[in-house]
């Protein structure tokens, strides 16, 4: 790759995608301008216009041909027009491929989406859906940018701190599919860190001191994020670390909109009206669309409900009502941030004989509880429980009295606890935070500005049957070996030690893998006797040894494991043959799962 003219920072975001950019000439500069890529979409039928936000959103075509002025097969619509297409057409609409893309019981190559559409409908893979995102970014960039192609210049895309290795794999795969062979992965609450820094009015350093933890919470459109940032020192500077990272939550404004959906359903039915399924599913873009005009403009008081007629009752062939600020507010204030104490837990459901595949959402809309969950978890380090400062992300906070309400309820646990309430840091722009972080992320690689130490955000395990003499009916137990630790560096790589293993050649072997958030005192090495029960299964390893010259099919190789963190933020497994120069990559296998 030519050496890049600009750094760029996408964030992929569930329902919005954000692009900001810094040019690399420029960081000479006391303060080199971050600045906001606007992205050329068709937002009505034969027409395009440049927006600071692409809505995470496909549309099959039916009959109209592409606005757009490059040439390439579009058989989807991208950005704002799929969302109003999809608003009166769900069943055509893909949304929220980004979470799809970290469901371990689905085939994530697969054709899916939109899911339980219509078979005349095409469908299209989680993982190509995120590809079609990356490849109009990169299209409408090269159309303003034809002598500095974005797939030549230094691209960070960001991601949730909860994406396991497998997610973070398959996303920079979408890169590649969409032509950006290298890329770079950066955390999302790391990277709204990284805006605040850059962006704050008041120096950071004057804000925060040497032994606070900054609490980041970033709400997107399909998940909920939490990630702790240590203030330290180190040569007697200030030094960053992200020392804890929550668990994957799949929360966030969709369920937000799902609410106000069955809201206005409850309305219109009390009313006389009877709305089915689709209309319901219309119901939620249609609130979507009412919430984001009102968190984003003060002006507005309330905003009218429309979706599409079903029946010869209804008058006018659509169904009317309307939604108003306070109405949305108070319904999602005491929804999804109630008053908890420390000690409460997310409610889980208990768990059915029989249940529809989908996205696997919280069972529990209580973002506070999940929070007191996240805090209570890092009670090995008991001043990570009580953070000093807390930074919002993402669109939702838009609403200030989220960010009260929220700020109420962790300030009463810390009031309890005889800690002070928190300083809460003000962020410059809750939507584009993400993007614009990720270039302050690179400039801070190019060594202009601090860097956030934090390497990965989890513990990786393999499954090892135990070695025991056959029984009938009996299964051997799995033995969990740690392989990774949590906070290993980007660039390191590890052997694991003590450990040999024979695997056969000529043969597809499989292995089980694990992660944990939770669990900062294993070793690398370390062989558990059994699954610990805080480490979670996620997506198998599997590999296929071809015979080396003179090696017979099933001939068994002594193996050791070499962990390797990439640059890039993926983690790699290979197998190394003991006493020779031969390596295998365990590759992280996503095609073995329910469709």
């Amino acid at each position: 790759m030519s050496e890049p003219k600009y750094i760029v920072g996408i964030d992929l975001g569930t329902t919005n995608i954000t692009v900001n950019s810094v040019a690399v000439a420029s960081l000479e500069e006391e303060k080199p301008a971050v600045t906001a890529f606007p992205i050329l979409q068709e937002f009505a039928k034969g027409a395009v216009e440049e927006r600071e936000v692409l809505p995470s959103f496909l549309f099959q075509r039916l009959q109209e041909k592409p606005a757009l002025p490059w040439t390439r097969e579009a058989p989807f619509i991208v950005g704002e027009y799929a969302r109003e297409r999809g608003a009166e057409v769900p069943a055509r609409l893909v949304s929220s491929a980004k979470s799809w893309l970290c469901h371990p019981r689905i085939d994530r190559r697969a054709p899916l989406l939109p899911w339980n559409a219509p078979p005349e409908v095409q469908k299209i893979s989680p993982l190509d859906a995120q590809a079609e995102y990356l490849a109009h970014l990169r299209l409408a960039w090269n159309a303003k940018f034809p002598k500095a192609r974005l797939e030549n210049q230094m691209v960070i895309i960001t991601i949730p701190a909860s994406f396991d290795a497998v997610a973070r794999d398959l996303t920079v795969e979408a890169a590649r599919l969409a032509g950006l062979p290298e890329v770079i992965l950066l955390e999302e609450p790391q990277a709204a860190f990284y805006s605040w820094i850059g962006q704050t009015r008041v120096p950071w350093r004057e804000q925060v001191k040497k032994g606070d933890v900054v609490l980041v919470v970033d709400v997107g459109g399909g998940t909920t994020d939490f990630s702790l940032i240590e203030i330290s020192e180190q040569d007697g500077d200030l030094a960053l670390e992200r020392v804890a990272v929550g668990n994957h939550i799949l929360l966030g404004g969709d369920n937000m909109d799902l609410a106000l959906a069955f809201h206005v359903k409850g309305k219109l039915e009390a009313a006389k009206k009877k709305i089915d399924t689709w209309q319901t599913v219309a119901l939620s873009h249609a609130c979507r669309r009412a919430k984001e005009l009102l968190f984003t403009d003060p002006a507005r008081k309330s905003e009218t409900i429309v979706v599409s007629g079903r029946g010869s009752s209804v008058i006018g062939g659509a169904v009317k009502s309307s939604l108003e600020r306070q109405e949305i507010e108070d319904l999602l204030v005491d929804g999804f941030f109630p008053p908890c104490a420390f000690t409460d837990s997310p409610r889980e459901d208990p768990a059915l004989g029989f249940r529809e595949v989908n996205l696997a959402y919280a069972a529990d809309a209580a973002i506070t509880r999940h929070l007191a969950a996240f805090l209570r978890a890092q009670a090995g380090k008991p001043e990570y429980q009580y953070p000093k400062a807390i930074l919002f992300n993402g669109g939702v906070f838009q609403a200030k009295r989220f960010q009260d309400r929220l700020v109420e309820v962790v300030n009463s646990w810390l009031q309890e606890a005889g800690r002070e309430p928190l300083n809460v840091l003000e962020g410059a722009d809750l939507v584009r935070a993400v993007s614009a972080g990720a270039v302050q992320y690179g400039m801070a690689r190019q060594g202009k500005g601090i860097r956030i130490r934090g390497g990965i955000s989890q513990n990786y395990y393999l499954g090892i049957e135990s070695s025991l003499p056959a029984v009938p009916g009996l299964k051997p137990p799995l033995k969990a070996l740690c392989l990774a630790r949590m906070g290993t560096e980007e660039g390191t790589v590890t052997e694991v030690p003590r450990h040999v293993f024979g695997l056969v050649v000529g043969k597809r072997v499989e292995f089980k893998f694990f992660k944990s958030n939770a669990r900062r005192d294993d070793q690398v090495g370390q062989l558990f006797d059994e699954i610990p029960p805080d480490v979670e299964e996620t997506s198998s390893l599997t590999s296929e040894l071809p015979p080396q010259e003179g090696m017979a099919p099933g001939t068994v190789v002594d193996v050791t494991l070499q962990v390797a963190i990439t640059e890039i933020g993926t983690l790699e497994i290979w197998c190394r043959q003991q006493g020779g120069d031969h390596r295998w990559k365990l590759e992280f296998n996503v095609r073995d799962a329910i469709r």
